[in-house]
């Protein structure tokens, strides 16, 4: 399928480039659950000094944070949120709500209840949801229309081995944030994931398109199926072979997923990509935000506190 060989230029792609990586996201999280400092996220995340250490600075590399000295004698630092790492909020907020509804397991490191003190009076219980900015109306995977322009020059399907094949630890704290971040931390899962959402479903295609090692594609098949993600459906019984559909559980990830390609949209230099996202229930291309449910305005990192 041409969209999925385009997967390169797509969006998500770039922004796993950056973001796709369990450490990464763990102190993303940590940072906006107001640690700064690198004994903080050492201590809350289980990363080892070395591996604390580069994803820090690719972060900082990368705009997402800034160094901000506290001490001088020695010289030690804090990491600070820039606006472009203050910009994924929305996402965060979208990985906790899924986690909230969809995890197998809990972690007592997460707020349990979000509260929004917006405007007027002591504020409300938050629950993000990811709208349509045209329309408002929420996003549901099965609302957005996948249109394929012509190519752009170089994007191929080769070219998404660069992307995955950088490789990624999974191990570490398997507490924290559950299982989520075994299915958004890993590229190859969640390019996987992307992948469904363009509408692949077989092993053959995924290999084709991804030029993944057939161990590394088992493995991740087996975890989103393992984890509710993908149904495991047999449409051939001699020899038999399956076809992988996202489930509902599955489903739930695309509006956290769409809300890291909004980002990627704002915040990085523009790529053109062939694939278009159209809602169709307003007709106009995709753009999503991330609003309270109750309020229906953009929270803020400072109007919201945790319980």
């Amino acid at each position: 399928m041409q969209a999925a060989q385009q997967l390169l230029s797509n969006p998500v792609a770039r922004g796993l480039n950056i973001l796709g990586d369990r450490w990464t996201i763990l102190i993303l999280r940590e940072t906006f659950l107001g640690q700064h400092r690198f004994d903080e996220f050492r201590r809350r995340t289980g990363a080892s000094r070395g591996t604390l250490s580069s994803r820090l600075e690719n972060l900082v590399a990368n705009g997402i944070l800034y160094k901000n000295p506290y001490q001088t004698s020695p010289l030690r630092y804090e990491y600070r949120l820039t606006g472009k790492g203050l910009a994924l909020y929305p996402w965060a907020l979208l990985i906790w709500q899924w986690e909230s509804e969809w995890a197998d397991a809990s972690d007592a490191e997460l707020p349990t209840q979000l509260w929004h003190s917006y405007g007027e009076g002591d504020g409300h219980r938050l629950t993000p949801l990811a709208v349509c900015r045209h329309c408002g109306e929420p996003l549901h995977y099965d609302d957005v229309e996948r249109v394929v322009k012509a190519s752009p020059e170089g994007a191929t399907a080769g070219a998404l081995t660069e992307i995955g094949s950088q490789r990624r630890t999974r191990g570490g704290n398997q507490q924290m944030l559950g299982h989520v971040t075994d299915i958004i931390g890993d590229r190859w899962t969640l390019l996987l994931m992307a992948m469904a959402f363009v509408g692949l479903t077989r092993y053959d295609d995924f290999r084709q398109h991804l030029g993944v090692a057939t161990n590394v594609l088992a493995d991740r098949l087996k975890l989103l199926v393992y984890t509710g993600i993908f149904s495991k459906d047999e449409y051939s019984s001699n020899p038999p072979r399956y076809e992988y559909h996202l489930t509902e559980k599955g489903k739930a990830l695309y509006p956290l997923t769409m809300a890291l390609r909004q980002w990627v949209l704002e915040w990085l230099p523009k790529v053109k990509h062939p694939l278009t996202l159209v809602h169709r229930p307003c007709g106009k291309e995709l753009a999503t935000d991330v609003i309270c449910d109750s309020c229906h305005t953009v929270p803020r990192t400072d109007e919201v506190r945790f319980q």
